[in-house]
């Protein structure tokens, strides 16, 4: 009767670790993020493997006064060292030669670092607007979930 309790406080032990975040060399910089620039931001960065991670962004502008709002999302995998990175993500309907600027740019461009206060800076730079419409965009700073609670 003893070997049950002695078996399942050993796997227990041994689960432990499984438990923990892999959070590589960003350390406590993974997670959920929240903050706004031109609408509400989130962003979500998890580590896959030695330097690249996981990253997820929505962007949301509310609908005000009957005037539209819009949102939209990005999502893909990224290298990050301890400050960011730069986040490529291409264009589905990517055209050389055409002039629309939803199609004539080749890759979505956005600018990913962590600034010396911990807050989470985005900047779009290019090619974003198909994945989120005219009204809003993925530039803003966004704080940790953890550093709100």
């Amino acid at each position: 009767m003893i070997r049950l309790p002695v078996l399942a406080a050993t796997l227990a032990l041994l689960a432990g670790p499984a438990f923990a975040q892999d959070t590589g060399p960003l350390g406590d910089k993974v997670g959920q993020f929240v903050g706004s620039g031109e609408g509400e931001l989130s962003a979500e960065i998890t580590h896959l493997q030695n330097d690249v991670y996981a990253i997820s962004i929505t962007t949301t502008v509310p609908m005000e006064n009957d005037i539209p709002g819009c949102g939209g999302g990005i999502n893909g995998e990224m290298i990050m060292d301890e400050t960011g990175g730069n986040f490529f993500v291409e264009n589905e309907d990517y055209e050389a030669n055409s002039t629309s600027p939803l199609t004539n740019e080749r890759y979505c461009e956005i600018g990913v670092n962590f600034d010396e206060d911990g807050f989470l800076n985005l900047e779009e730079r290019s090619g974003c607007i198909s994945y989120h419409g005219a009204s809003c965009g993925f530039s803003g700073q966004l704080i940790s979930v953890n550093a709100i609670n």
